[in-house]
């Protein structure tokens, strides 16, 4: 009785290099600290809808880099107690530290003019709008 390993037999092995070399490039790089950053509370004229404007300046940024943002709720972070009240945006930019700003846990109005970000190059200003239901 003969028994074959997975690894020699070519119906039961795996296809390997199917999506080329993936190799993981950790970047070192110097944290120079936090950006500047200015949050407006705002209404929309139209519809009363509350929204929150955040300016987040960036002058010593990493040359080609876009800041990045992202939503992550409670449950995910691992610093406070989690607490289904609030969510957290998170911005982050070569070679500052990410900057995470709590705010409350409502539906982010992601439709056609309510989520609106902009990154000014000359200025190295990044703007962030969003309305809340």
């Amino acid at each position: 009785m003969e028994q074959k390993s997975g690894i020699r037999d070519p119906s039961t092995a795996l296809v390997t290099g199917l999506y080329g070399a993936q190799n993981n490039v950790k970047k070192n790089f110097m944290k120079i600290g936090r950006p500047g950053y200015k949050i407006t509370k705002m209404r929309d004229p139209v519809t009363r809808q509350p929204g929150l404007f955040f300016q987040l300046q960036f002058p010593q940024i990493t040359r080609g880099i876009k800041p990045r943002y992202r939503f992550m709720s409670t449950w995910e972070q691992k610093v406070e107690a989690a607490d289904k009240r609030f969510q957290y945006l998170i911005v982050a930019a070569e070679p500052y530290e990410s900057v995470t700003f709590k705010i409350q846990s409502r539906e982010v109005d992601r439709r056609e003019g309510k989520l609106w970000t902009h990154w000014d190059r000359t200025s190295s200003t990044s703007f962030k709008l969003f309305g809340q239901d």
